[in-house]
């Protein structure tokens, strides 16, 4: 049984700016999976986006909701992964407020967990 993670990042961006600024970020939280690993993203509504997360042989599913003035962001992580579940959801958000904390700037440094 999966273990669900939820969380709430708030933000004084709007809802466009917010979703710009996690699109942007996504390429970068590959190289930041410790032992490495894969991200899909696929929004699938106006708002919404899945994420897969790949690493050591598991799969992480994150839900987000970008609102106006708050991220809403559920983990779910599989039983085999579930002694880390805190530590995951927490580079989930920490990846998440980091992104929406400065401009989207493909120079910029990606975000470090």
């Amino acid at each position: 049984m999966a273990s669900t993670m939820q969380f709430d990042i708030p933000h004084r961006l709007g809802k466009a700016e917010a979703k710009r600024r996690i699109e942007a970020g996504i390429p970068k939280l590959e190289r930041h999976i410790p032992g490495g690993g894969t991200v899909q993203a696929n929004w699938t509504g106006e708002d919404r986006l899945a994420m897969t997360v790949t690493a050591m042989g598991q799969k992480v599913a994150v839900d987000m909701v970008v609102e106006e003035a708050v991220v809403r962001a559920s983990v779910q992580v599989p039983m085999m992964l579930s002694m880390m579940a805190g530590a995951i959801s927490g580079f989930v958000q920490t990846s998440a407020q980091k992104m929406l904390e400065k401009p989207a700037d493909p120079q910029s440094e990606p975000p470090q967990a």
